[in-house]
Formats: C-alpha cells, structure tokens, sequence
C-alpha cells in the first residue's frame, strides 16, 4: 500500500511520522486473520510535492511501488489519480477528493465528505451565506476553490473565496473582504488548525479578533478537523493556555470533527507505546 502525502514539504505534515503510522496499520492488519485473509501486506510512504502540477506528474510513477494507494491529499490532483488508478485497477482510497468523482472506478472514500457535513451543519443553523479563506499554499488553495465550487453546487451562496497567509496586512484585507460581503455569517478556515501549530489560523483568528470579529458577528469553522477525529474532552491547548487573545478569538470558533468514542487519540497512542508497537519517545504533541 503507498500512502501518498506531502510528508516532505508541509511544514505540519512533516511532523506526522507517516512512517510509523504505516508500520503500525499493516503490523495490525498482519495480525488478524479476518482482515488479512491470507495476504501479507506492507507499506511504503510515497512523497507528494507540494505544488500541484509536480504533485500531478509524480503520480506516473507510483504504479511500480504500490498495488493499493492510500492519498493523495491535494484534491486538484484527484481526478487524474482516480484515472491512473482505474487504469491501473488499483484500489484508491482518499479522504481528500472533493466532490462527486464520476467514472473512477476504484476510487474508495472511506469517511463522510467534509462538505456535506458542513452542510448539513450550516442548514441546521440556517447559516447560508460563507466565506472560505485558505492558508497560501498550493494544497490549500485547491481544498479552498474545491470546497466553494461544491458548497455552491450544494445551493450555498459562498460569496469571498481568498487566501490569507501569516502577514498581518493580507490577513487584514482577507477579513475586510468578508466584513464588506453581504450578508456573510460563517468563514470556513481551509489551513493547519492553531491547536495543532497552524501559523495562519492564528494570525487569521489573533486579526479578527483585533476587528471585532469575533464578538458572535461570525462563526469560524475549522475545515482540517472533519477530516480527522480531533481530542477534546479533558484535552488542553498550550496554544490557547499561553495566548489571551487566541483565546478570546477561539469562542467564535466551532469545531465539528470526527467522533473517536472509545479511544482518543492520545490513549491509542499511549496504548500503541505500552504494548512496544511504536517507539517509546514520541510525544503526542508533536504527532
């Protein structure tokens, strides 16, 4: 299985021990027979470039290392992963293809679409009109345009679509062009979450704050979290403990993410540690 990611060059993502995660998933796998069925499985990580026309080139060589795919996470490279992979009668599993796929035979998604769980929360509200605002960066950018296009197929007036990096001036006009928008009620965060050492979320929160912003006028949302089950019962933040401002900024915010109800993901990685399956010194917050 190649589990495809930008592993190398995503400042967070380079932190996520991909490697061990892999060695960890096929040694479980390896050890039940009413999954393995008989097949010994293994894992190789594969790099996926950062920029999106590099991140679509490099995906020609993955057929030679891999006879399932786990990726990729730039949703702008989905439909030709998905043709490569038909083509190929691969099995392709991604969480991050955005949208209905059609003719993809053996692209898998194996957890609810983000946006449609974000749309399901904003009827219940009865917040229509949205604004999305992505982290710079290439792979952002696309879970940003992707998000917007699917939203408005969805019905949703998305009325500011825009990038905003970590200089303060950016994130200012970023925010200024949801404060003119009409009628604007909820800003999806398209980038790394501030709880897990996300730079532009913070800015973007820390500004909005500055801008009255989060007075209840707007509710921030989070994208990165429904795609993973997130800790947060009984789970603090030194991020949100050592920033005032951060933390006044963040009661704007609501976070929707996955539901782990057995395990979070701290006790799984604790109990991973004591049973010798991973090594001993990782420390969850770096994870």
């Amino acid at each position: 299985v190649g589990v495809i990611g930008p592993w190398t060059c995503d400042p967070l993502l380079a932190q996520a021990l991909p490697e061990v995660a892999s060695r960890l998933a096929v040694a479980r796998l390896n050890r039940d027979p009413t999954l393995n069925e008989g097949y010994w499985w293994d894992a190789v990580v594969l790099a996926e470039a950062c920029h999106t026309p590099q991140a679509v080139t490099g995906l020609l060589n993955v057929d030679r290392y891999a006879t399932g795919l786990v990726g990729p996470l730039n949703p702008a490279t989905c439909g030709a992963a998905g043709l490569l992979a038909a083509a190929w009668n691969k099995p392709l599993v991604s969480w991050a293809c955005l949208g209905d796929v059609e003719g993809l035979d053996t692209l898998v998604t194996p957890m609810p679409e983000p946006a449609g769980v974000l749309h399901i929360i904003l009827r219940f509200f009865r917040w229509a009109h949205v604004a999305v605002l992505s982290a710079p960066q290439d792979l952002w950018r696309e879970v940003g345009q992707g998000l917007a296009q699917d939203l408005r197929a969805r019905g949703l007036p998305v009325t500011v679509v825009t990038a905003a990096g970590t200089q303060e001036d950016e994130v200012r006009e970023a925010l200024r062009r949801v404060q003119r928008a009409d009628g604007v009620r909820v800003v999806v965060m398209c980038m790394h979450s501030v709880l897990l050492g996300g730079e532009e979320q913070r800015v973007l929160l820390e500004k909005a704050e500055d801008m009255g912003m989060t007075d209840g006028t707007y509710v921030f949302i989070p994208y990165d979290v429904l795609t993973f089950p997130l800790p947060y019962h009984h789970v603090p933040y030194p991020v949100l403990a050592n920033n005032t401002k951060l933390r006044l900024a963040y009661d704007a915010v609501l976070t929707v993410t996955i539901d782990s109800p057995d395990l979070t993901f701290h006790e799984a990685l604790h109990q991973a540690k004591e049973a010798y399956e991973i090594p001993g010194h990782i420390n969850p917050t770096q994870v």
